[in-house]
């Protein structure tokens, strides 16, 4: 039998419904929440027997869950500063760039299965019907079980990452710096750096350089310019959709109050400052190229971005309004570029390799 339960912030049950701690047999679904990220917030939540709730095939649950489609963010580096190292005959040590590679994607899952759980706790998610991998809106998991989920990969990259800092003590001067960033971006219940205008340039800091040249360290390669640079081009271009995707939720993010700079810039000055990002990625782009992976390359990559560019700058010109189904078009406009921007940059360096 389903219910319906409506809970204030301030009622003693209100974050066991959140964590579906309530009972082992019930899912509670958020479905209205008002006042969100405040002291008068209320949730209506609807309660399913666990028995009844709908599930897609256990595959496409556990890849929805993980958000498998988010491991480009670290896996493209990953490969970029790899076949860097392969073609300069520079991997020193295969073992621990092994183990560095998964202690990345174990770190990386656990901030994105403990992003999902503080968006679900702070009302992100229950707010932005697309925001989040919506397993545990949709009921397939508890929010409990995504933290502990968390907290294990999150052991499992300590695991990794210590004796690659034992082997090469340097290392800790990127691994340290890298934990404190990721702890203050999930850990903190209140006033993270993801809910501050400019507080992007921390997710740059920690998908772009520090993520490259401390994959360059672990590999026993040392350090190298051309490391470091991989990392900011690549750190520019996740910006890049970290702001599309704010700017497509620009309207119920700034009707529920939370704060980032696409929001604080408005609706026209973040039409114009997803513009100049994607521009200043190919110039960024062309300049890496042109001093260590070649101008003919960097000049056909550029030429090739710049023609399907046209498309999206277009878009941008005609929005008129952050809703409707033109932000959605946008988006996804947006989106393929940098798909487009990553198959390219994977391609070249797989040209490189068979060579």
């Amino acid at each position: 039998m389903i219910e319906y339960v409506t809970l204030t912030k301030n009622s003693p049950d209100f974050e066991s419904y959140l964590l579906g701690t309530f009972a082992k047999d019930k899912r509670a679904l958020p479905i209205t929440t008002l006042n969100v990220n405040s002291s008068a917030e209320t949730v209506t939540f609807k309660i399913v027997p666990l028995k009844e709730i709908e599930l897609s095939a256990w595959g496409s649950v556990l890849l929805q869950t993980f958000k498998v489609r988010s491991f480009l963010l670290v896996l493209v580096p990953l490969f970029l500063v790899l076949s860097k190292n392969i073609s300069d005959e520079s991997l020193v040590d295969p073992m621990a760039t092994l183990m560095a590679t998964w202690g990345v994607f174990c770190a990386f899952v656990a901030v994105n299965l403990r992003n999902d759980f503080m968006d679900h706790m702070k009302g992100v998610d229950r707010i932005l019907e697309r925001s989040g991998s919506r397993a545990i809106q949709n009921g397939w998991v508890r929010a409990i079980t995504i933290k502990k989920l968390s907290t294990f990969f999150l052991i499992l990259a300590f695991g990794f990452a210590i004796p690659l800092m034992v082997v090469y003590p340097w290392l800790g001067a990127v691994i340290l710096p890298a934990a404190i960033v990721g702890i203050l971006a999930q850990f903190r219940k209140q006033s993270s750096f993801k809910y501050r205008r400019f507080g992007e340039v921390l997710l740059f800091v920690m998908f772009g350089p520090l993520l490259t040249v401390g994959y360059q360290l672990s590999m026993g390669a040392g350090f190298d310019e051309e490391s470091f640079w991989i990392g900011c081009v690549w750190g520019w271009l996740v910006l890049f959709v970290v702001h599309l995707r704010n700017f497509r939720n620009i309207l119920p993010s700034s009707q529920a109050g939370f704060s980032n700079t696409v929001n604080w810039l408005g609706f026209d000055r973040s039409r114009r400052l997803l513009a100049g990002w994607w521009f200043l990625f190919m110039v960024f782009n062309l300049a890496y190229h042109y001093v260590y992976a070649g101008i003919y390359w960097g000049f056909y990559l550029t030429l090739g971005l710049a023609f399907v560019s046209l498309s999206f700058i277009g878009q941008m010109k005609k929005l008129s309004s952050p809703a409707g189904s033109e932000m959605v078009a946008v988006f996804r406009r947006g989106y393929a570029l940098y798909l487009i921007a990553v198959g390219l940059w994977v391609f070249e360096c797989l040209w490189y390799l068979s060579w």
